[in-house]
């Protein structure tokens, strides 16, 4: 069983009111600066010492910066990093005299390395950086995660091996959302400049560019250190990612010809359309726009991951057209993932719609 590298694994909730499953969820592992910082933690009852040894194998060392201007740790040079993380201070570019230094089992830092007498980095976005390298080794499908600018992630919790980001995970319904942002800057650079995906590997790469002191499109180490700070702990220890696409979305119900309805059922006029869609304003989405091809009485109901009723929308009769139904202001409802089933007693028939919503607060 793999303690330090991780698998892909899929989540399937099921609910009364939903026909099918759920669209599967993906989990990943992260740690940020000050666990592979600290030499009493350990992750999955492994030392955080023998880790950081075990992810950095003979002949694969880690590069920060980039050519010209990089420091490699290299097999034997782990206690150098235990030592120097978590990372402090401004985050800008290396500075100093050195070319591409190499540091091993000797761990001496070259000359003009930001780090304090005791190997401590003084520069917080080397820290980070290190950190999610770090997280890209301890789980191998993180580097390929699509980072968009805000994504949703949820606790995971260990099965019967009592380890996380194994296969027996589950997502935690009681936990949580814990919304993470990326700067609007750096996804404008790497979507219009750059013209490549935004992977967490892009991310690590325009880092370790603004460390090296390379081209960054105007991305200051700010910006930087605050992307790669947020990716470290967007998975801290393992964590679900529930939703990374907060647009709008438009989901249609087809409705049903009277002589073809099920036995039992309510048939529909042909040609209506039941439509709920997903509002988006300066802080997220916030509401629900319903639209009724003709007067009905309607009831809304907003339901958590875990398939409780969190808030009611609608209960009332509303007219035909586009009504607006806005998630309750208090914190009742925080951010989130949630389901809103609409159901509208139409003159023609009865309808129900379930849409998957992302409230961000």
């Amino acid at each position: 069983m793999r303690t330090t590298h991780l698998a892909l694994m899929f989540f399937v909730v099921f609910f009364l009111f939903v026909p099918a499953a759920l669209p599967a969820q993906d989990c990943y592992t992260t740690l940020d600066d000050g666990v592979w910082g600290n030499p009493r933690r350990d992750f999955n009852d492994v030392p955080i010492p023998v880790l950081i040894d075990s992810l950095i194998p003979v002949g694969d060392p880690i590069v920060i910066g980039i050519p010209g201007r990089s420091v490699a740790f290299a097999d034997g040079g782990e206690p150098c990093i235990l030592d120097g993380l978590p990372g402090g201070g401004r985050p800008r570019s290396l500075t100093g005299e050195f070319v591409d230094a190499v540091v091993d089992t000797d761990c001496v830092l070259p000359e003009g390395f930001p780090a304090n007498r005791k190997g401590k980095f003084r520069n917080a976005l080397l820290g980070e950086t290190m950190a999610l390298a770090l997280n890209c080794r301890l789980d191998p499908d993180l580097p390929w995660v699509v980072v968009t600018p805000v994504m949703l992630t949820v606790p995971a919790l260990p099965g019967d091996d009592g380890l996380y980001g194994t296969a027996d995970d589950s997502l935690c319904a009681d936990c949580d959302t814990m919304t993470v942002r990326m700067p609007a800057e750096l996804m404008a650079v790497l979507a219009d400049s750059l013209g490549v995906e935004p992977t967490v590997e892009a991310v690590l790469g325009m880092a370790n560019a603004s460390l090296g002191g390379g081209d960054t499109y105007g991305l200051n180490g700010k910006t930087m250190w605050r992307a790669v700070s947020n990716l470290n702990r967007a998975f801290k220890r393992s964590r679900f990612l529930v939703s990374s696409e907060p647009d709008t979305i438009i989901i249609t119900l087809t409705m049903q010809k009277p002589d073809t309805a099920p036995e039992g059922r309510a048939a529909i006029s042909d040609g209506a359309a039941l439509a709920l869609v997903p509002l988006r304003s300066a802080g997220g989405i916030s509401a629900v726009r319903l639209s009724l091809p003709e007067q009905a009485y309607v009831t809304a109901v907003a339901y958590n991951v875990a398939g409780r009723k969190v808030a009611v929308l609608a209960d009332r009769i509303l007219p035909s057209g586009e009504t607006v139904l806005e998630f309750p202001s208090d914190r009742h409802v925080p951010s989130g993932v949630y389901f809103v089933r609409a159901d509208a007693a139409l003159p023609s028939g009865a309808s129900r719609l379930t849409a998957k919503v992302v409230v961000l607060r």
